[in-house]
């Protein structure tokens, strides 16, 4: 759908708008760029899509807080562990390998704003208070006593 999107947008677009751009030189009209110019062929379409699934995980966050009539503080933890766990397996997957940097920045993103939760201890006792959650979820993620006892 995305792809079909995209090509009718750039079969049309120079009829409709003009040039996405003039280059001048010298103050002269060198080059007009059509919309067409940025036809996109397999390869790029390639990248287009694994881009959309790299970023699918941080569009996933966004829905987390998306709700206005319910509470949405237990859901913090999880909307920042989700992604990361999935970029972290990206990382390590080398069909991304060409992505590498730009999740790796990612990561580091997701680290500074997940180091923030030891400052607000809100977020962990939202998902104690929660009533299907409670110890569970932290069981699940940061394990037990024994795991505690470990790090």
């Amino acid at each position: 759908m995305l792809r079909k999107a995209i090509n009718l947008f750039l079969l049309t677009a120079d009829q409709l708008y003009g040039p996405i751009t003039t280059l001048r030189r010298d103050g002269r009209l060198f080059k007009h760029i059509p919309w067409s110019a940025f036809h996109l062929s397999e390869h790029d379409w390639a990248r287009v899509l694994d881009a959309k699934e790299i970023l699918k995980n941080s569009n996933d966050i966004l829905h987390y807080f998306s709700s206005d009539k319910r509470p949405s503080l237990w859901r913090a933890l999880p909307a920042i562990e989700d992604p990361q766990t999935a970029w972290e397996s990206k990382l390590s997957n080398p069909v991304y390998s060409i992505y590498h940097p730009a999740i790796a920045d990612g990561l580091e993103k997701l680290k500074k704003y997940y180091s923030k939760f030891d400052e607000k201890p809100v977020f962990i006792l939202a998902l104690l208070v929660h009533p299907y959650y409670k110890l569970g979820y932290i069981k699940m993620a940061w394990g037990g006593p024994e795991e505690q006892r470990k790090e």
